[in-house]
């Protein structure tokens, strides 16, 4: 019998080679001329343009909620294998080189990225009143591969703002921890 990682491993592998196997298929249809040959084709009238052209990864025939869920969910898994790899890879020689202001400054820049997920679970699950699920917007230096090079001072208020921002969300998710597990420690990092 299979432990629920294995299974849930399993099923993941299965919608991947699914949803890439949908992905095969489509690929079989008719294909758009090269350019060289659109060029000799005959003129056609004038058509009128559809009424909403596809802005999306799946074609409009096959828009359909669970069609579009496992495609978004495809994401996630191809995101999961890809942090896994990442993770796997050997540091470069120059790794070692990385300063306590880059460890801090990569570590804040990991941490805006995860107040998103932990916002959208526990507003999901109610634990925090919707009005208060709003983000602010995001900073730039979110988005900017960690430096070393980051003055102290920045970093400090770079980390005050993450503090402020994710409140809410880790308050709530650890209060739920704590309640679930019966641990008064359950967020403790001390």
């Amino acid at each position: 019998m299979l432990l629920f990682p294995e299974r849930e491993q399993l099923m993941r592998t299965g919608l991947v080679f699914g949803v890439f196997a949908m992905m095969a298929l489509q690929a079989c249809g008719p294909q758009t001329p090269a350019p060289d040959q659109q060029a000799a084709a005959p003129a056609k009238p004038a058509e009128a343009p559809p009424a909403t052209p596809q802005q999306g990864n799946t074609p409009p025939e096959d828009l359909d909620p669970f069609v579009v869920m496992i495609g978004a969910e495809r994401w996630t898994v191809i995101l999961d294998k890809a942090n896994e790899g990442a993770i796997e890879a050997s540091e470069p020689p120059s790794a070692a080189d990385h300063t306590d202001l880059y460890r801090a400054d990569a570590a804040l820049k990991r941490g805006a990225a995860q107040v998103i997920e932990l916002r959208n679970r526990v507003c999901s699950k109610g634990l925090v009143p919707v009005e208060k699920c709003a983000l602010p917007e995001w900073p730039a230096w979110t988005r900017e591969l960690p430096t070393g090079d980051t003055p102290i001072l920045e970093i400090d208020r770079r980390s005050a703002w993450l503090s402020e921002v994710m409140s809410p969300f880790t308050d709530a998710g650890c209060e739920a921890g704590r309640a679930a597990t019966k641990d008064d420690m359950f967020c403790s990092v001390e």
